[in-house]
């Protein structure tokens, strides 16, 4: 598993980058405002999963009977071993030892700070200033994007300034991890942060406010007197349906003609997100994907009077997954869209997440999707229609083939 992320991965950044700026020459696309967030998602949706059914709660505290043993050992354990054991770490410890008996990768505890990283992620939306920081070899901090709807920007942060303090404590020597948990905190308090813009050093006082993470990115094209819509999603999270129908619409307005939807590097998120993305483009009762639970096969619908019919192109890599494999699928199958680029991850697994009492949460593979043919992709992933390897040479000229390929064929 290790190896085959290695290799799917490996040249991810720089084939982002690469179409960003084969479109930044068309269009003037700004690179910088969208790819930071989506290679953090990417590495981040990776590590922890794709598709997920989010569902918030506690444990259920009832002891059933056959549980007696396990109860019973925790108590000797606690009570006879010759050293002392927190007894938080134990308890941890038999969770841990019964989400790895599934011997599933995507069956996985994550602690509380984990949970934090990962709630923030899929909700799209966290507590903060509203920048990112990037910290050199030599430990240097520097401010490389500062939102302008955020509160840092209106409080006079500008992308350059150098962090040397936070609330007066000097973070030179800490690590990116540290700086961000202290530059983060509760909604409406404040945070003091000196830096510095040159020569000179700078206060500035600011209110943590909500953040919401853009995860969809849009862009019309004119290509070959035909006006293309392009629009990236990241990931898809909690607030991701908003901004895509949002940006849909907007390039409807402004005379879209055919469109690319740009999944690749997106690793997944929640099911419901897509099936609103999907319920957008086909017709009512349009069988858009099946779940297995069990043995037992529910067949989910597009229950809206909405749909599109101008042509569609999906692109795909190695580092789309589960729930962008989903929308390929339906696109594909039920919509007519075809797909370009290399076959994709490979992840026919739904999972949902439980939080515990104590900050952590488990994460378990409870379905398995099959595309509206009833199809399941295992881990095969999905090969495109048009498969397009990304090549060195691409990057270092500052093309994206397999976008080119797209724009030829929607002009056809």
């Amino acid at each position: 598993m290790k190896e085959k992320l290695k290799n799917k991965y490996l040249n991810l950044k720089e084939k982002m980058k690469t179409t960003f700026n084969f479109l930044d020459k068309k269009n003037k696309f700004n690179f910088m405002e969208v790819v930071a967030l989506m290679i953090i998602t990417t590495i981040f949706g990776m590590l922890v999963g794709g598709v997920l059914m989010y569902r918030k709660g506690t444990l259920n505290t009832g002891i059933k009977k056959d549980l007696n043993e396990f109860v019973d050992t925790y108590t000797e354990i606690l009570n006879e071993y010759y050293q002392e054991i927190p007894e938080n770490e134990l308890l941890e410890a038999g969770v841990k030892g019964m989400i790895n008996y599934l011997g599933d990768p995507y069956s996985t505890y994550m602690d509380e700070e984990a949970t934090i990283a990962f709630n923030e992620k899929i909700s799209g939306e966290y507590v903060g200033i509203g920048t990112e920081i990037v910290q050199y070899e030599d430990l240097k901090l520097e401010f490389t994007k500062v939102n302008e709807d955020g509160p840092a920007y209106k409080a006079g942060l500008r992308v350059g300034d150098i962090l040397i303090k936070v609330d007066n404590e000097d973070i030179q020597k800490k690590s990116l991890a540290e700086v961000s948990n202290l530059v983060r905190g509760k909604e409406g308090t404040k945070v003091k942060l000196t830096i510095l813009r040159g020569e000179e050093e700078k206060n500035f006082e600011i209110t943590r406010t909500n953040i919401d993470i853009q995860s969809v990115s849009s862009k019309l094209i004119s290509y070959q007197d035909k006006n293309i819509g392009y629009i990236l999603i990241d990931i898809f999270a909690a607030n991701t349906f908003e901004q895509f129908k949002k940006k849909l619409i907007n390039l409807e307005e402004d005379g879209l003609e055919s469109l690319i939807i740009d999944v690749r590097g997106n690793s997944g998120g929640y099911l419901s997100v897509v099936t609103d993305i999907l319920s957008m483009f086909n017709e009512k009762d349009a069988l858009i994907y099946q779940l297995k639970t069990k043995g037992k096969i529910e067949k989910i619908y597009d229950k809206t009077n909405e749909k599109r019919d101008y042509k569609v192109a999906i692109l795909v890599n190695g580092g789309s997954a589960s729930a962008s494999e989903i929308l390929t699928c339906a696109m594909k199958e039920v919509y007519g869209a075809f797909t370009v680029g290399t076959i994709t991850y490979g992840k026919s697994k739904v999972q949902k997440t439980q939080d515990l009492s104590n900050g952590a949460t488990i994460k378990f593979t409870y379905q398995e999707w099959l595309t509206p043919n009833g199809k399941s992709i295992g881990e095969d992933g999905i090969k495109p229609e048009y498969e397009i390897e990304y090549k060195a040479s691409d990057a270092e000229n500052m093309y994206d083939s397999q976008m080119q390929k797209a724009l030829d064929l929607l002009v056809k």
